[in-house]
């Protein structure tokens, strides 16, 4: 764990392997691994680690977070990234990460309305995402609607300001 935290994800991979092999239960084990290759941006091999976490334990939303962040981030825009969502959103419709897979996911489908909505409510629960204020900057401006599209990205600027 050691040197996962200090960035030696190569090194930590060999040895969560190793403790993986010998003791297949321990808990931590693929979650971690899952998440070095997913930040070593190996989104498949991070997918098989959580899908395996979460196919011992379906009640594990962390693990399909992590399973459609996997699916997101590499491209993945089959039916089987919509029923994560689905599955994920009856069981946390507020969690902030799902609501921008959600958005994004439903603008590149053109369901403009829905994608509204899912960024609509995470700037409900915590105004200050800038991200949601740039996707709905970008949506009313393709739109024609200046004032909010303007009011989203003056939003957007003020939270990602540096100082």
């Amino acid at each position: 764990m050691n040197l996962f935290w200090v960035n030696k994800r190569s090194e930590a991979l060999k040895i969560l392997n190793e403790i993986h092999k010998e003791n297949p239960g321990y808990k931590d084990t693929l979650f971690v691994m899952g998440k070095i290759n997913y930040y070593d941006l190996k989104f498949p091999e991070a997918k098989k680690y959580f899908e395996e976490i979460y196919d011992k334990d379906p009640e594990n939303l962390t693990a399909l977070l992590w399973i459609l962040k996997c699916q997101f981030a590499s491209g993945v825009r089959d039916q089987s990234v919509f029923e994560n969502l689905q599955a994920f959103m009856k069981r946390d419709p507020n969690n902030l990460e799902a609501l921008y897979i959600g958005g994004r996911l439903l603008e590149e489908a053109g369901k403009t309305d829905l994608a509204i909505q899912n960024y609509s409510q995470m700037i409900l629960q915590t105004p200050q995402i800038a991200l949601a204020h740039k996707q709905l900057s970008g949506i009313y401006k393709r739109a024609n609607v200046a004032q909010k599209a303007d009011f989203h990205f003056k939003q957007f600027q003020a939270f990602t300001k540096k100082e």
